[in-house]
Formats: C-alpha cells, sequence, structure tokens
C-alpha cells in the first residue's frame, strides 16, 4: 500500500502494494507506538480510493481482501491452524482430523447451505 504517492504499473498507478499493506498491518497488530497515525493514513488511503471512482473502488476491494488474508496470519485460527498442521506432519492426528480434511468439510458444509 503506497499511502500517498502510489507506485506506476503499467497502466495505472497502483494505491495499494501487498508489502507496504503488510509492513503497515503488522505494526498496526503488533501495537507499535506510531499504530494509531499508521491506520489513520491506512483508513484514509482507502476512503481516498473508493472517492476516484470504479478502478480506485476495485483496487480498495482487492486490497481489503489482501488485508484479510494478511491479518489472519496474526489470529488465534492461524496459531491453532499451525499447530494442526505440526501435528499432522508428525503423524500425531487421525485420518479424519487431518487439516485438509477438517478445512474442506467445514467449507462443504459452509457452501451446502448448512
Amino acid at each position: 500500500m503506497s499511502l500517498g504517492s502510489g507506485r506506476q504499473s503499467s497502466e495505472r498507478t497502483v494505491l495499494f502494494d501487498r508489502e507496504d499493506l503488510a509492513r503497515s498491518l503488522e505494526l498496526i497488530l503488533t501495537g507499535d507506538p506510531d499504530a494509531a497515525d499508521i491506520l489513520a493514513r491506512l483508513l484514509d488511503s482507502f476512503r481516498q480510493a473508493i472517492e476516484s471512482g470504479l478502478s480506485g473502488i476495485n483496487e480498495a476491494r482487492e486490497a481489503l481482501s489482501a488485508a484479510v488474508e494478511i491479518s489472519y496470519l496474526h489470529s488465534q485460527a492461524h496459531v491453532s491452524a499451525v499447530k494442526l498442521y505440526r501435528l499432522s506432519v508428525e503423524g500425531r492426528l487421525r485420518v479424519e482430523d487431518e487439516p485438509v480434511r477438517l478445512i474442506e468439510a467445514a467449507i462443504g458444509r459452509s457452501t451446502a447451505g448448512g
């Protein structure tokens, strides 16, 4: 996320760079002393993108999706998933408790409407 200046791609200015977005979110989520200022700049970048029209709205939507993915790495769900994966690699799980099976079953239940 390039706050302020933006980067030039082959066709347009990129408002949100994934590496910059990840760096900003890392600082916010870890309680950096400047977290409030970083968050304010990030939110203002989203506001500016949305106000810039359809391409900005689409870029903001993509950046928000990336922000969710990046934030997941700091979640308790991620910590638990890593622990489960390690148990799987070590061969300490029953077949039905393998991470991929558990995740796919949960996704299947959710997408099936139930």
